[in-house]
C-alpha cells in the first residue's frame, strides 16, 4: 500500500508541472500576446494590454500555488483552492465566447489530475492515522 507520502509526491509532480507550464505560458502571453491568441485562436484583444495582464496573473497563480506544492498537507487549503480555481477556469474558458477548448481542456485535465492525486494523498494520510 502507498504511504500519503508516496502519494502525495505524485501531487507534488503533477503541482509542479502545472506551475511550470503556467509560468511558460504566462510568460509566452506576455511578451507575444499576437501569437499565444492566434494558437488558441481566441479573438485579438485590444489593447494588447489585456491578455499581457492575464500573462502576468498566471505567473502569479504559479508562486500562489507554491506552498501547495512543497506542502499539500500543511497547505491544505491552497492545493484545495488550486483544485477548485482549475476547474472554474476550465468552465469559464469552455463557455466564453468563441468557446476557447485548448485552454479549457489544458485547466481541466490538471484539475483532475491535482485532484485525484490530492484525494488520494489525504486518503492514505487519514488511513494512517489511529
Amino acid at each position: 500500500m502507498q504511504t500519503s507520502q508516496d502519494t502525495f509526491r505524485t501531487f507534488r509532480r503533477v503541482m509542479l508541472a502545472g506551475i511550470a507550464l503556467n509560468v511558460l505560458l504566462g510568460l509566452w502571453l506576455w511578451w507575444w500576446p499576437e501569437s499565444f491568441l492566434g494558437i488558441i485562436r481566441a479573438d485579438l484583444a485590444a489593447p494588447l494590454t489585456w491578455p499581457r495582464y492575464a500573462g502576468l496573473a498566471m505567473l502569479a497563480m504559479g508562486l500562489l500555488y507554491l506552498p501547495a506544492a512543497l506542502s499539500p498537507l500543511h497547505n491544505r487549503l491552497v492545493a484545495l483552492l488550486s483544485i477548485l480555481f482549475r476547474g472554474v477556469f476550465a468552465l469559464f474558458f469552455l463557455f466564453a465566447s468563441g468557446l476557447l477548448w485548448l485552454p479549457a481542456l489544458y485547466e481541466a485535465v490538471l484539475a483532475v489530475l491535482q485532484g485525484v492525486t490530492f484525494w488520494r494523498g489525504w486518503r492514505a494520510d487519514l488511513m494512517a492515522k489511529p
